[in-house]
């Protein structure tokens, strides 16, 4: 049920990221850059206000200042490219999201409210506002679904629970479907960037439609923040997705020597990825063993690549040699000791272990994070046996 309704948030809350705006007319700016002409009602001379832009972490980091005058301020600059920008004011709460365009913009907001400013201008806060536009319903209704889910489980009512799971899938599937709709009625918007980055990230989206998506851009668009987190996103998932052929790499075994997945493969690849102080990747060696020790005659190879060297653990190389020595691992290792940072993980996108990747004989990515039973059948299935 909590998968339900952290799914909810996920999707309508990416509408509600962007209620911030009441609609405003188009204005064009005579210069090359930005002019941001602020008035928040309600506050006092010699505040000083702040245009804040996200780092490549994603953390706002001030950008300009300015000094409240009449209740007024401007910033004024140029970008290379759209990008989301906050506004915070000195004793103000929340802040003002604005996408951060070549163009001239006004915003009117009250001090006690700044989330419901008013933005006109610029040809992406445009395209924002016609979007908020048309979700604002949509936004209402996830929020009454929320409330009423809250209420239900607060009264331990299992009917009104029940209720509530079937708005929450009705929901979900009508905010997702609104977003996708938008995305390919306005394929080159800033926004339509936005939403895509945010599914690829939710797992609401395939990176082969992410890709796609991508690559159908204007070059302005590619070359934003946002732009390229997506790019690299989706390029990540695709080298690491089923029917890719597998990245090779090359790293050091126990004894020093390098050694690459090019120069091992067989008729069936097994690359998996594991540690010494992995409890259910140890768990699931005896049944490795097994299958190795009966399919390796027929073309079977494995690649262990350890991710050992944790910043906590003591001496992981002697952890990782001793695991391999104990667990009693016959096939080829190899490890940066550089433990969740390592590049080959990076490079297939292993966020957790164990995982493995099974290869057939061309090298081709045909399953992921097989075990047991599963993993022997898949094997030899490959090998024709």
């Amino acid at each position: 049920m909590y998968r339900n309704m952290k799914k909810v948030c996920v999707i309508t809350c990416m509408i509600g990221l962007l209620l911030f705006v009441s609609c405003g007319e188009q204005s064009q700016n005579s210069g090359d850059g930005y002019v941001i002409e602020t008035t928040i009602n309600g506050t006092p001379d010699g505040v000083r206000a702040f245009l804040k832009v996200p780092n490549e972490r994603g953390v706002p980091q001030p950008k300009d200042t300015a000094i409240v005058q009449n209740g007024k301020f401007t910033f004024t600059g140029e970008v290379d490219y759209p990008q989301l920008g906050f506004i915070y004011v000195n004793g103000a709460e929340n802040n003002i999201n604005v996408i951060l365009e070549n163009a001239a913009l006004t915003i009117d907001a009250d001090k006690d409210s700044l989330f419901a400013a008013k933005i006109s201008g610029g040809k992406h806060n445009v395209e924002y506002i016609n979007f908020i536009e048309a979700s604002k319903e949509l936004s209402k209704k996830a929020q009454k679904v929320r409330a009423g889910y809250q209420k239900a489980m607060i009264a331990k009512d299992t009917a009104a629970i029940a209720i509530a799971k079937k708005k929450i899938s009705e929901i979900d599937k009508e905010a997702l479907q609104y977003q996708e709709d938008y995305v390919l009625a306005h394929p080159t918007s800033y926004i339509s960037l936005m939403l895509v980055n945010r599914m690829l990230q939710n797992k609401l989206t395939t990176a082969t439609k992410a890709k796609q998506f991508f690559d159908d851009l204007p070059d302005d668009m590619k070359k934003t923040r946002i732009g390229q987190e997506l790019f690299i996103k989706a390029t990540e998932l695709l080298r690491s997705s089923i029917g890719s052929v597998a990245t090779n790499f090359t790293a050091p075994n126990p004894e020093g020597k390098m050694v690459s997945l090019n120069d091992i493969k067989g008729k069936v690849t097994v690359i998996d990825f594991w540690a010494a102080w992995c409890g259910p990747c140890r768990r699931e060696n005896p049944n490795l063993v097994k299958i190795y020790n009966k399919y390796h005659k027929d073309g079977l190879e494995i690649i262990g690549v350890s991710l050992d060297g944790r910043p906590n653990q003591d001496n992981p190389k002697e952890a990782w040699v001793n695991a391999i020595k104990t667990d009693g691992l016959p096939w080829h290792q190899v490890s940066n000791l550089d433990g969740g940072r390592d590049a080959i993980a990076r490079t297939y996108n292993v966020r957790t272990i164990p995982a493995t990747f099974i290869l057939n004989e061309k090298g081709e990515i045909v399953a992921k994070d097989l075990r047991g039973d599963v993993l022997e059948a898949k094997i030899k299935e490959l090998l024709g046996k």
